[in-house]
């Protein structure tokens, strides 16, 4: 499929986009279900330390970038790996608990049903965000 096509169309991307956001929180839920019916993080912690230490670079330089000084470039970077390396950890804990038979455990009606929740949160979100941006002038 020409991802051109996808992108031109207004009815189409909205649709994509909100559907890869959905599915990407309910990756982080059943991947926060996981973890606490596991007790475990899906992932090595040296892998978790790298995760956090990219976004916290990435970051800290973003909003240095932006005009914020020192102290609150490190403040804010921390804050954006942090939470990236939250959601990256749950999402690939719901990958784990999603390909070892937890979607079966679940049924197919709750996760469809949440995947429908979401998109409608994600498309919420996904205007807000822009009008956020386009007044504040991004």
């Amino acid at each position: 499929m020409n991802t051109e096509f996808i992108f031109e169309n207004p009815f189409l991307k909205a649709i994509t986009i909100s559907t890869t956001m959905a599915v990407f929180i309910i990756g982080i839920a059943l991947g926060l279900k996981y973890m606490f019916s596991e007790g475990t993080i899906p992932m090595p912690l040296w892998t978790l330390l790298l995760i956090f230490a990219i976004i916290f670079i990435i970051g800290s330089v973003f909003f240095e970038q932006r005009g914020a000084d020192q102290m609150g470039s490190l403040i804010g970077g921390s804050i954006v790996a942090v939470s990236t390396t939250f959601a990256s950890v749950s999402f690939f804990g719901g990958m784990v608990y999603a390909f070892s038979g937890g979607i079966e455990a679940l049924g197919v009606e709750p996760i469809i049903s949440a995947l429908a929740i979401c998109m409608i949160a994600s498309m919420l979100l996904i205007k807000l965000l822009s009008h956020k941006l386009q007044v504040q002038g991004f």
